[in-house]
């Protein structure tokens, strides 16, 4: 199933370490195209860094959370909040892509809820660059980032 192309912030936290690139996703079930053209548009715009402010109580993320999701997995992480989040969201407005209410980072996946193991750290602030990402896979550990005419990198 996967998520298709999407545009997200990418961190690297040691506190923060997943199977996955870590990442905040601000959009996704996008074209390959559309992807790279929101991305520009987002740094040129906004500035290709960012922060989010991390909320550190871990959160829940149980199989088919959203209704379009059949995924099987459920995971676990964290919300956080960015000053340009809105700012995303209406450039998000003028493409075919599900734009991501609020800053969510996962950390841990499975099939079995009870084998996640969530915890609570201090809220901090996260360090971010946005990238274009191929998101297709049903397994996190396949996402990758991209970049025209290089398949990934990172």
């Amino acid at each position: 199933m996967g998520y298709g192309y999407g545009v997200c912030l990418v961190y690297d936290d040691d506190e923060l370490l997943s199977i996955h690139i870590p990442h905040f996703v601000v959009s996704r079930f996008m074209s390959k195209d559309d992807a790279f053209s929101l991305h520009k548009k987002l740094s040129k715009k906004t500035g290709p860094l960012a922060q989010v402010q991390l909320n550190g109580k871990s959160q829940y993320f149980y199989s088919s959370y959203k209704e379009y999701d059949n995924n099987k997995l459920c995971a676990w992480g964290y919300e956080g909040r960015c000053d340009k989040w809105r700012l995303y969201g209406s450039f998000c407005e003028k493409y075919k892509c599900e734009f991501i209410p609020e800053p969510t980072t996962c950390l841990g996946f499975s099939i079995y809820p009870k084998v996640l193991k969530p915890h609570n750290i201090n809220n901090k602030t996260i360090q971010c660059k946005l990238y274009a990402m191929d998101l297709r896979s049903d397994f996190p550990e396949d996402w990758k980032v991209i970049k025209e005419g290089i398949s990934s990198f990172l």
